[in-house]
């Protein structure tokens, strides 16, 4: 037998859904609904999933029960992807959240919740008569294959709550997305300026020179020994002639001392060092040079007390 509606429910909802079960078949509508449908020695997942496939229209009972059922959030998906047309009557004051929402952020509401019943001064079979009239609609239009306007105006009468507001992401989705367009664009545009700005510019450390630290040993007899830990990118200098040309500052900011290392001729990780017997030493400032011509430059303030 070829069933039209399948009817999704929690347990917890039974009374609900068999109420509807009988209305929808006593006008004709024939329902696969599972205490009638699936037999005590079969797969029951695979029973609903067969039974889903051929109905035209979902009928979901939805409480909070149902939000929390694994199998009828499993159904509506179901019924989701295989594009079925969702009628959902909601039996409590509670709403979708998550997934759920997701699933039925499109659809139209009969609210027969409590609250609801008491503010139109209707009753639940009032509901259910206004449900079996829905579900009629939409069965004629899709056999007739007109298209189903979820806007229409209810001709029923029906107790149709809005549908909710949509997410944050859907109702600001273009500006998010133009925003996005814009924020790739500036980064890029930055980008491409760095990599064409003058190489000789002093104010940024666009090198590949990084300063690790710079540390400080007591030599004793008030002398003391600095060295300047960092690394230089591969392919940085291609001069013999380039010099690591660093300056020593003290908390005045005034500097104390200079050390020069030619290109290829570090010490491991050390750029630079100098002897001094000057406690003070607060900041360096590298420079890479060409014949005195600044080619790079970058600080530090990492001092390292060792």
């Amino acid at each position: 037998m070829t069933h039209d509606v399948f009817i999704s429910y929690s347990t917890k909802n039974t009374e609900h859904a068999e109420a509807i079960y009988e209305r929808l078949e006593n006008n004709g509508i024939k329902c696969w609904f599972a205490p009638e449908n699936i037999g005590t020695a079969t797969n029951f997942a695979e029973e609903i999933m067969l039974g889903l496939k051929p109905c035209k229209v979902v009928v979901l009972v939805f409480s909070k029960d149902a939000q929390a059922s694994e199998y009828v959030n499993n159904e509506v998906a179901a019924a989701f992807d295989e594009k079925k047309h969702i009628v959902p009557i909601k039996v409590d004051d509670s709403f979708p959240e998550g997934r759920m929402e997701f699933y039925l952020s499109n659809t139209q509401w009969l609210d027969a919740s409590p609250s609801a019943l008491k503010k139109d001064e209707k009753t639940i079979e009032d509901c259910y008569n206004h449900l079996v009239n829905d579900v009629k609609g939409v069965l004629a239009k899709i056999e007739g294959g007109s298209e189903i306007d979820l806007d229409d105006d209810d001709e029923n009468g029906n107790v149709v709550i809005p549908r909710q507001e949509k997410g944050f992401f859907e109702k600001y989705k273009m500006p998010i997305i133009a925003l996005v367009i814009v924020l790739i664009a500036v980064v890029g545009f930055v980008a491409y300026s760095g990599m064409n700005s003058d190489s000789s510019s002093t104010d940024k450390n666009e090198t590949g020179i990084d300063i690790g630290y710079v540390g400080v040993e007591d030599n004793g007899g008030g002398s003391y020994s600095y060295y300047v830990f960092g690394t230089i990118s591969d392919g940085l200098s291609n001069s013999s002639k380039d010099v690591i040309h660093i300056d020593y500052y003290n908390e005045d900011g005034k500097i104390i001392d200079s050390s020069d290392t030619k290109i290829g001729e570090e010490d491991g990780n050390i750029l630079g060092s100098i002897d001094t017997d000057k406690k003070d030493v607060s900041k360096v400032s590298l420079q890479l040079k060409n014949n005195d011509k600044v080619i790079y430059k970058v600080d530090s303030d990492n001092i390292i007390e060792q």
